[in-house]
């Protein structure tokens, strides 16, 4: 899905603070000893014609509207997760984008490891995408699940700031969904469980009512539904509202800085990074504010 990928990326652009853009391809080069002394320029030959290749692609589909540096990499690596990360690092990478493949069950696993590993945001674009937008409706209705924490605001201001570069009719919209679940321990206060719930549902929608005022909205419109849990899987709520609002892109915080969080980014997100399959779905973390797990164990 390069094709699309490049495509969808050239829109992005538009409503991004983006500067640069880095279109990398990583191959596996597992040629024999004896091959490699025989043909000492086979591998540096392949790699020209695959740049040269990927070049080609990229200046007949990306044209985003306004101007942007391009470059185009070939990295060769043990591994397409470990090529890609060290690229992350290699030109200070704010954001990568991946495109997931509906065919390809494989890459949804790459693509688990990288929002694990990658020390920036992650945003997955699922095959078919560019199909069901125009040129001008690329991100116009958000869904942001909060918890009021602190990964819940870096990930509604990203939404605030990508919405307002493309509100120019005031037709964006950004619905933050609160999903809450009812304690076990409700019926010691006398009530049932639907009445515990609409406690529950009272409180947030007052708790979510005072948070939103610390934001500066940029004129765009932000809704709330709040949600009770009914399954202990709250990444079956957020893709049930997804799917009613069809949203056009989950934007959802990634929490901590940790060798853990490398491991487990928060049990929603790394749900949502699995499951949200037919959803375009953007991890938000601080950038500078993530620490791999070898970086932890150097420090012990």
């Amino acid at each position: 899905m390069d094709i699309e990928l490049i495509e969808y990326v050239s829109r992005f652009v538009d409503i991004s603070e983006a500067t640069e853009v880095h279109f990398l391809h990583t191959v596996k080069f597992s040629l024999p000893k004896e091959i490699r002394e025989s043909f000492p320029e086979l591998e540096s030959t392949a790699l020209k014609d695959r740049q040269e290749s990927i070049e080609a692609v990229v200046r007949e589909h990306f044209h985003p509207t306004r101007e942007v540096i391009t470059t185009t990499s070939i990295v060769s690596s043990v591994n397409k997760l470990k090529g890609v990360v060290e690229a992350i690092g290699k030109y200070d990478i704010d954001l990568t984008i991946v495109g997931r493949s509906a065919s390809k069950s494989k890459y949804s696993v790459v693509i688990q490891r990288l929002a694990r590993r990658a020390p920036c945001q992650l945003l997955i674009v699922p095959e078919g995408t560019i199909k069901r937008i125009d040129s001008n409706d690329i991100l116009h209705k958000f869904l942001v699940p909060v918890d009021f924490s602190e990964y819940s605001k870096l990930a509604l201001e990203r939404a605030i700031m990508m919405g307002a570069r493309n509100n120019q009719n005031n037709d964006v919209e950004i619905v933050c969904q609160h999903v809450f679940s009812v304690p076990s321990g409700y019926h010691y206060t006398g009530k049932t469980k639907k009445e515990f719930a609409q406690i529950m549902k009272k409180n947030a929608q007052e708790t979510f009512d005072d948070w939103i005022t610390t934001f500066d909205t940029k004129g765009v419109k932000i809704t709330s539904v709040l949600s009770e849990d009914i399954n202990e899987d709250k990444t079956s709520d957020i893709k049930d509202l997804a799917q009613k609002i069809d949203a056009d892109c989950i934007v959802i915080g990634s929490k901590g800085s940790t060798a853990t969080v490398a491991l487990f980014m928060g049990s929603t997100a790394e749900r949502l990074v699995k499951n949200a399959v037919n959803f375009t779905l953007m991890v938000v973390r601080k950038k500078g504010d993530y620490q791999g797990i070898m970086d932890q164990i150097m420090k012990l």
